[in-house]
């Protein structure tokens, strides 16, 4: 009898939380805004089909930047358009925007990253308000296949849409690189624990549930009073588990074919699914597209189901003699730049453009062992 009243009262509790999860829309994503990689880069903690870091993989997993060997820079930006604007809506803007600025570090004992991201959005759909955000974090290789990282961030939400707030939070990241099997090559796996630590949590902001109210209620036609939101529960969701898997499926000298899946389960009161296709054509063309499934937004209209597309093409230039480039040992370095769409919700797409640049090449060469002076 204990038994089956304990299970009745932990079911109870559980579906009192699921029923209490009303965050905004998008603020689950808040921080995956602001380059074309994060927006087409499936969430993944696995690195994506084809593999590839920059400062901002930190934000899916703080481990996926172990083995970079070049200085790294990575500015990039977005723009939110809104189409939603009419009344009763017109107090939401037609156009927001994010921006990102990250530089990475490697060193011989870790590698380090900062990143600076904001994101200025007020739509209907997507009601995430003024957020500045900044995030460090260090990653290692324990083995040539094998990683680990630590990250920490601080936000601050501002602005006439929401009262301020700030979180203060820690993620925590692993990665595996198993190798070939069978028909998947470069079989990787990726486990992060995110967002431990204290979260926005400003009931002003309209969530999902109050937003799917709104709709009906306009829909409705009863224009004869106002109304309120001051029901939404803290975003994003406090320690949230992430796990990934990705491979290549076809591999040869020009091309590349990659798939990455990824689950997480923000704040234990919600599950997302998120897939990933790569393809790698030469060593300069990237084409990635990325689709997302969020169970709570889509259980309340705020449905996101188009998949994302970008390119990115990178490029080898070289510096002028003398200058400060050449100087540091940079005489040879590349750029990455990248454009990327996304139907982030009904009225709500997003457009974002960035480049990376690694400083210097890096080194594919293994060491070179002489032994009593031979050649």
């Amino acid at each position: 009898m204990k038994k089956i009243t304990g299970a009745v009262l932990v079911s109870a509790l559980f579906s009192a939380a699921l029923f209490a999860y009303n965050p905004p829309a998008g603020s689950q994503n808040v921080l995956r805004l602001t380059e074309p990689q994060l927006i087409t880069g499936a969430n993944s903690v696995a690195g994506g089909g084809v593999f590839g870091a920059t400062p901002a993989s930190i934000i899916n997993n703080p481990a996926l930047t172990a083995w970079e060997q070049r200085i790294t820079l990575d500015v990039a930006g977005t723009l939110f358009i809104n189409s939603n604007t009419d009344a009763p809506y017109d107090y939401c803007n037609s156009l927001g925007e994010a921006f990102q600025g990250g530089i990475l570090f490697p060193s011989r004992w870790c590698v380090s990253t900062l990143l600076f991201q904001g994101v200025w959005t007020k739509a209907f759909d997507m009601p995430i308000g003024d957020n500045i955000s900044f995030t460090a974090g260090v990653a290692k290789d324990i083995t040539d296949q094998v990683s680990v990282g630590l990250s920490g961030n601080f936000g601050l939400i501002y602005g006439d849409l929401t009262k301020s707030d700030w979180s203060a939070s820690a993620a925590l990241g692993a990665y595996y690189n198993f190798g070939d099997l069978s028909f998947l090559q470069n079989l990787r796996f990726g486990f992060a624990l995110t967002n431990i630590g204290k979260m926005y949590d400003r009931k002003e902001a309209m969530g999902i549930k109050t937003a799917k109210k709104y709709r009906d209620y306009v829909d409705s036609g009863d224009t004869t009073s106002p109304f309120e939101a001051d029901d939404a529960t803290m975003w994003p969701g406090i320690c949230t588990p992430r796990f990934g898997v990705a491979a290549s499926l076809l591999k040869n000298e020009s091309m590349d074919l990659g798939l990455s899946l990824d689950f997480a389960a923000p704040g234990f009161q919600d599950f997302a699914f998120d897939a990933g296709v790569n393809l790698q054509l030469w060593d300069f063309l990237k084409i990635n597209s990325a689709w997302e499934f969020d169970l709570q937004e889509f259980s309340n209209d705020a449905k996101n189901l188009l998949p994302s597309v970008g390119v990115s093409f990178k490029f080898l230039f070289k510096s002028s003699n003398g200058s400060y480039l050449e100087r540091k040992g940079w005489a040879e370095s590349d750029m990455t730049v990248s454009g990327a769409w996304k139907q982030l919700y009904k009225n709500v797409n997003a457009v974002s453009a960035g480049a990376v640049m690694n400083l210097g090449l890096a080194d594919t060469k293994a060491p070179e062992i002489i032994l009593w002076g031979e050649e």
